[in-house]
Order: structure tokens, then sequence, then C-alpha cells
């Protein structure tokens, strides 16, 4: 089942042919390397542009992570938990 949260990290990206793609982030202290992007889309809070990305890290966990384009801020907004 998935954990809706709402927590800041901190997030390194690559950018690929003018296309964005989170490669790692901090979460509670601890790195994970994103070993693959499984979804990409936009979103709209207001004016605001949101970009969010579905990831698996190399420990095989899931996460989904937002950037809030005009904050320039990164949230871990949900993870799979069991």
């Amino acid at each position: 089942m998935y954990q809706d949260l709402n927590d800041p990290v901190d997030v390194i990206v690559i950018f690929e042919n003018q296309v964005m793609r989170p490669a790692r982030f901090r979460w509670k202290g601890q790195i994970h390397k994103v070993a693959r992007v499984t979804g990409a889309w936009k979103s709209r809070e207001g004016e605001q542009g949101v970009r969010h990305f579905a990831v698996v890290d190399t420990r095989a966990n899931f996460f989904q992570l937002t950037y809030n384009e005009r904050l320039t801020r990164w949230v871990l907004s949900r993870t799979w938990v069991e």
C-alpha cells in the first residue's frame, strides 16, 4: 500500500536531451540511488507547475518525488510500504 508523505528531500538530477531525471535523493539522512524512473508527468497546483517522478531505488523501493517549479522545492510525496 502507498503511504502519502510531504517530506522535504534533496535531489540530484541529470538532464539528458533536455529532460530532467532524478539520479539520487536524500531522505531522513539516507541516500537513495535511483535505479529507474517508471513514470514522469506534470500537473498544476494553482499557478504553479509541478513535476512528478515515480522512481525505484537500487534496493527495489518505490517512491514518488515531486518538484515544485515555482518554489524550486522537492518533496517525497509517496512511498510504498508493506
